[in-house]
């Protein structure tokens, strides 16, 4: 079956695979009327190593949704084995041998009102992600004039699809006025993070990012960074930040698992150091990837094979 706008050809949809075009939920579901849906966005890449297809960090991810579904009240049963299996078997289903975005949700499928918690349905698709530079991943960034949503209203350390209306309001004003990409501040006025990712500013020599009770996502990425450069002996300091510091900031990215590592040129019309990507941010890059593609022996626990050994060395030699 022909690919479907960069999706892979079947979904994953409460215990069956459908095609990707044919998957549908109700449209009074819980889900659609009060936006009832956590979710984790995770990558899949070619380990260089072996020529298998690699989940990152497969068991966070989904310690994590557990969490968010826990927070939102969903009434379930799905144990992390279980979403794994979900997770492998779709990327399976697909026959997906490259480099792909995974989006595992969890929705409550039925009708009822704001206070229904179950029952709870998966929905599992791949879309495949061909391999970026990190030149072409950079942007400029405004800082919005809305507010980071605060833990008294909202949850922002989950991945709930109804915290991402905050996001959706803060990218349309940037991408109007001409950004690529908005920074958000918090209640206090501190930086909390970008619109779907953390961020990253080198002062002083010395990396820093918010802390995760500043109104950011418990990210998975922003975690391995932060192992990553400790390992390589670079100090990053997780503390508030002011607003006139990224103007301030010498070098400055934005990290996740849909965007990588992604270099920020300039805020609010202000470049970053010299405008262009800084060595220190390539380095990042660098590690991160080389984690990503199995190459780091010291992390490939973080790697989850996709298919058994010998399937994956025999795709890549076909």
């Amino acid at each position: 079956m022909a690919r479907y706008a960069g999706m892979a050809p079947y979904v994953y949809l409460s215990g069956e695979f459908v095609p990707q075009q044919e998957a549908k939920i109700d449209a009074l579901s819980v889900a659609v009327k009060y936006a009832a849906l956590v979710f984790e966005g995770m990558v899949a890449h070619v380990d260089d190593a072996g020529g298998n297809l690699a989940l990152y960090r497969l068991p966070e991810h989904l310690a994590r949704l557990q969490g968010s579904m826990r927070l939102l009240r969903f009434r379930h049963d799905y144990s992390e084995q279980a979403l794994a299996d979900v997770v492998t078997e779709t990327l399976r289903r697909n026959e997906v041998r490259e480099d792909a975005h995974v989006r595992l949700c969890a929705f409550v499928e039925g009708r009822g009102y704001n206070t229904t918690a179950e029952p709870i349905g998966l929905i599992c698709s791949v879309s495949f992600r061909p391999k970026r530079r990190i030149e072409d991943k950079t942007g400029r960034a405004a800082i919005s004039s809305w507010r980071r949503i605060d833990d008294q209203a909202m949850p922002p350390r989950v991945k709930c699809a109804g915290n991402y209306s905050n996001s959706r309001l803060a990218m349309l004003q940037a991408t109007q006025d001409g950004y690529d990409e908005v920074i958000f501040l918090n209640q206090n006025g501190k930086v909390a993070e970008a619109a779907s990712s953390c961020l990253f500013v080198l002062r002083n020599g010395v990396w820093a990012t918010s802390r995760s009770t500043d109104g950011t996502l418990e990210s998975i990425t922003r975690d391995s960074l932060i192992k990553l450069l400790a390992r390589d002996a670079t100090p990053v300091e997780e503390r508030e930040i002011d607003r006139s510091e990224l103007y301030l900031a010498q070098e400055a990215f934005i990290c996740g698992s849909g965007y990588e590592v992604a270099p920020i040129l300039g805020f609010d019309g202000l470049a970053v150091g010299d405008g262009g990507i800084g060595p220190r941010t390539r380095r990042v890059w660098e590690l991160y990837e080389a984690v990503l593609r199995g190459r780091e022996a010291a992390f490939r626990h973080w790697l989850t094979p996709v298919w058994p050994a010998d399937a994956g060395l025999r795709a890549a030699g076909e």
